[in-house]
Parts: C-alpha cells; structure tokens; sequence
C-alpha cells in the first residue's frame, strides 16, 4: 500500500458514521470491496457523498471486482 501520513490516516471520509481514511485502507488492505467496506463501517449508507472517495481509494489501493 502506498504510505499517508497520520493526518491523512485520520481524515473523516464519511461525516455520517465518522469513518477514517485508515479504518477504510486498512480494509482495502483486507481485500474488502465496497459492499464489505460499507457493511463494516456504515460509510456508503447514508447521504453518499463518500462513495465517490471510498471509490477512488478502491482503485488506487485495491481492487475492484
């Protein structure tokens, strides 16, 4: 995985259930795909305006299926 910085590792990524980047790459670590990514944290769930980024982080981190 590529190296952040704790900042990053603790930026919010979903404001509706307060989920970090880091809970969220450690996932993709995890070889989670959105559905488990969003069963796991509750981010993708509520307004949606995280999808997007949970996404990105998916292909830049992971795999998409």
């Amino acid at each position: 995985m590529n190296e952040i910085n704790q900042e990053e590792q603790n930026e919010i990524i979903c404001d509706c259930t307060g989920t970090t980047k880091e809970k969220v790459l450690s996932l993709i670590e995890q070889k989670a795909d959105l559905d488990k990514i969003s069963s796991a944290t509750g981010a993708c769930t509520g307004c949606g305006s995280c999808d997007v980024d949970i996404i990105n982080l998916i292909a830049e981190h992971g795999e998409l299926d």
